[in-house]
């Protein structure tokens, strides 16, 4: 095998042109390929955030968490099943992060 290798590399002749092609074809379709797979996970992404959105519209409409704000970070929320009002609760909020355009946000009860 070694010696296979030291032969071509100290022979004076050159790879064929249909060598050539075959290699530049190969590394064509692995191009188109990596394209392909980068359009696919930006597109797997999109959707999954659309879906996560949805997911969290859902479920803070089904708690029944209604949010006021006012300017000095605090506010009220107010729990309730089915119309009937269960709890209200005075709380500050804080804006942790942004994931895609929706805050993370944390509460604190107000004492």
């Amino acid at each position: 095998m070694i010696a296979s290798i030291k032969r071509k590399i100290n022979s004076q002749t050159g790879e064929s042109i249909t060598e050539t092609l075959v290699a530049l074809l190969i590394a064509a379709l692995a191009l188109v390929m990596l394209a392909g797979a980068m359009s696919a996970s930006t597109n797997i992404v999109l959707r999954s955030r659309e879906k996560l959105k949805s997911y969290y519209d859902e479920n803070e409409k089904d708690s029944g968490i209604v949010k006021k704000a006012s300017k000095d970070n605090s506010g009220i929320i107010s729990i309730s099943e089915e119309g009937v009002m269960l709890q209200s609760i005075s709380v500050y909020y804080f804006k942790n992060d942004v994931i895609g355009k929706m805050p993370v946000v944390s509460y604190k009860e107000e004492k």
